[in-house]
C-alpha cells in the first residue's frame, strides 16, 4: 500500500477561466486553454481516474474499486455502491454556469442499526466549494429568496430572469460553501475553486446564461431538475478557512478538514476508510502510517494524493507555510 496519484483530467467548458493557471503554474502547462475543470479524482461511468505512480499504475480507480476495494474503503466497502465515493477537482470560470441542481441518494432499505440505518443504492450529489480566488462582486448563486414560491420560479425558468430570485452570494477567497443535493445553485463569473463532492456525474440544468460569442444551446434538464429541487432546503452558512485547524463539513456525505501547517505536526484519522490530502499553498512532506508501513509523498500546490483506509496516522513536515485540505467519505 501506498498514496496514490492520479492522471489529472482536463475538461474544456464554454465558461472557463484562467486564474488556476496563475494559482498553479506548475501545472499549467500540462493543461490546455479553455479548460475550466481540472478533475484530480474521479471515478464516473466511462470517465476514471488513471493510477500515475506505483505497482497499480496504469490500472483505473475503478479498477482498483473492483480489485482492491477493500484496501481503499476499509470499513466502508461493505456499504456503498460499486463507485469510488468521492470527486475531488478545480474549477475555474470567466462566465457564469447554469443554473442548475442534482439529486439524492437512493436508498435501499431502512433498517434498526445504526450502521446500516438505510443502505446506499445509487449516490446522489451533494458539494462543496472552497474558493481560492475571486473577483472583486463575484458570487455564488443558492436557493430562492424568502417569498419567491416554485411556481414562480417556474415561470421564470420558462420565460424570466430566474437568477434574480436566487440568492446572490458574494464569495472572496478563503470561503467555503457546502450545498446538499437538491439546492437550486449557480456558480458565478470570475471564481477558481476546490470542488469536492459525492462521485455523482449527474447535473440537471434548468437554465443556462447567455454565452457571449457562441449561440450554441446547451440540453437543458428542467422537468427532472425540477423533480430533484429541494426549493425548502436553509441556506448553508459561509465558513472561513483561516483558522490552523477547521472542520468544514460535519453533517454531509463527507468530511473537508482546512489544515495551515507551519511547523512539523501529526494528524490522526479519525474516520474508517480512505484520506485525501490537497494542497493548495506551499509544500509539504506528508508520511503515512499503516502500522509498520511508512509512506512519504511530496505535496506541492495542485497536488491531491489518496491514501488507503489502512494508513490512520500521517505526519506532516511544511517546508514552507502549507494549506492542505483533507477530504474523507462518511458513507
Amino acid at each position: 500500500m501506498y498514496p496514490l496519484r492520479f492522471h489529472r483530467i482536463d475538461a474544456a467548458k464554454p465558461w472557463a477561466g484562467a486564474r488556476l493557471r496563475k494559482l498553479f503554474p506548475a501545472q499549467a502547462a500540462e493543461v490546455p486553454e479553455g479548460t475550466g475543470e481540472w478533475i484530480e479524482v474521479c471515478d464516473f461511468p466511462g470517465q476514471s481516474s488513471v493510477v500515475a505512480n506505483g505497482q497499480w499504475r496504469g490500472q483505473t480507480l475503478h479498477d482498483l474499486m473492483r480489485t482492491r476495494r477493500s484496501m481503499l474503503l476499509g470499513e466502508l466497502a461493505t456499504d456503498s455502491p460499486d463507485d469510488f465515493p468521492l470527486c475531488v477537482k478545480f474549477l475555474d470560470t470567466a462566465q457564469p454556469l447554469s443554473i442548475q441542481d442534482h439529486p439524492q441518494d437512493v436508498r435501499e432499505h431502512a433498517s434498526h442499526t445504526p450502521r446500516e440505518a438505510a443502505r446506499l443504492t445509487r449516490r446522489g450529489k451533494s458539494e462543496c466549494w472552497l474558493v481560492l480566488d475571486a473577483a472583486p462582486g463575484a458570487v455564488i448563486w443558492q436557493g430562492l429568496k424568502p417569498g419567491v414560491t416554485p411556481a414562480q420560479f417556474g415561470n421564470a425558468l420558462a420565460d424570466g430572469d430566474p437568477p434574480a430570485l436566487l440568492n446572490a452570494r458574494a464569495v472572496k477567497p478563503g470561503d467555503f460553501l457546502y450545498n446538499p443535493a437538491g439546492m437550486v445553485h449557480a456558480i458565478g463569473a470570475d471564481v477558481a475553486l476546490l470542488e469536492i463532492q459525492q462521485n455523482c456525474p449527474i447535473t440537471y440544468r434548468l437554465w443556462d446564461f447567455p454565452r457571449p460569442g457562441t449561440s450554441e444551446k446547451r440540453e437543458m434538464h428542467v422537468q427532472q431538475g425540477i423533480k430533484a429541487a429541494r426549493l425548502d432546503l436553509p441556506l448553508p452558512q459561509i465558513l472561513p478557512t483561516h483558522g490552523d485547524n477547521v472542520l468544514l463539513a460535519p453533517s454531509s456525505p463527507f468530511g473537508v478538514r482546512s489544515l495551515r501547517v507551519t511547523s512539523a505536526a501529526p494528524h490522526a484519522k479519525a474516520w474508517p476508510g480512505f484520506t485525501l490530502h490537497t494542497c493548495l499553498q506551499g509544500e509539504c512532506e506528508v508520511t503515512g502510517r499503516a502500522r509498520d508501513n511508512l509512506q512519504p509523498t511530496i505535496l506541492t500546490p495542485g497536488d491531491t494524493v489518496l491514501w488507503p483506509a489502512a494508513f490512520t496516522e500521517f505526519e506532516l513536515y511544511p517546508r514552507n507555510d502549507c494549506w492542505l485540505v483533507v477530504s474523507w467519505a462518511v458513507e
